[in-house]
């Protein structure tokens, strides 16, 4: 467990919350993850099999692992946004913004 743990943790330092998407982000759910680790008598062969295998696939997230792998040829998007844009977009307090302008619509 405290290896489990431990990893977990490295992790968080390398992602941190996105306080523009509470509730919806990554890092957020990652920390909620931690709380599983804190019930020894619930950790089970398997549970501690697939525990290993999130954190192997998030470690391969944090750490970029395939962007690094697989560089991007073009800067261009799907959208026409650009990173920073598509990040702005995505924030809570723009798709509160989506759902109030929605609502006076109807």
């Amino acid at each position: 467990m405290s290896a489990l743990y431990q990893r977990f943790l490295k992790v968080l330092e390398k992602w941190p919350a996105d306080k523009s998407k509470v509730g919806r982000d990554l890092g957020e759910q990652i920390r909620k993850q931690v709380t599983n680790l804190s019930n020894p008598a619930a950790l089970t062969a398997d549970v501690t099999a697939q525990i290993t295998k999130q954190i192997d696939s998030i470690e391969r997230l944090a750490n970029n692992t395939y962007g690094r792998k697989y560089k991007r040829v073009y800067d261009s998007t799907a959208t026409g946004l650009s990173a920073q844009q598509c990040n702005q977009v995505l924030s809570s307090e723009f798709l509160q913004y989506l759902n109030e302008d929605s609502k006076k619509k109807n």
